[in-house]
């Protein structure tokens, strides 16, 4: 495993301490567990390769396209909660 120093501001850290301590967790797992979440979640754009595609081939209709956005914005906000 690696190991990395990071500074970080004063209130910042109070706020992750906080945080860990409510889930029973030390800094360090959950700066961790944090992290891995963020490496994981899909950007934006590939979040939206798809839809872009769907555009391109098929001609969407600009209801088609929104329906599409809010099933994928909705999706990420599913996983940032999870």
């Amino acid at each position: 495993m690696m190991s990395t120093t990071i500074t970080i501001p004063t209130d910042l850290e109070q706020r992750i301490a906080a945080r860990a301590g409510i889930r029973g967790q030390n800094v360090e797992e959950f700066a961790l567990e944090t992290l891995a979440k963020a490496a994981e979640a899909p950007s934006l754009r590939e979040l939206f390769a798809d839809v872009q595609q769907q555009v391109i081939e098929r001609g969407l209709s600009d209801e088609e396209i929104d329906k599409k956005i809010e099933s994928a914005v909705s999706e990420v906000r599913r996983q940032r909660r999870a």
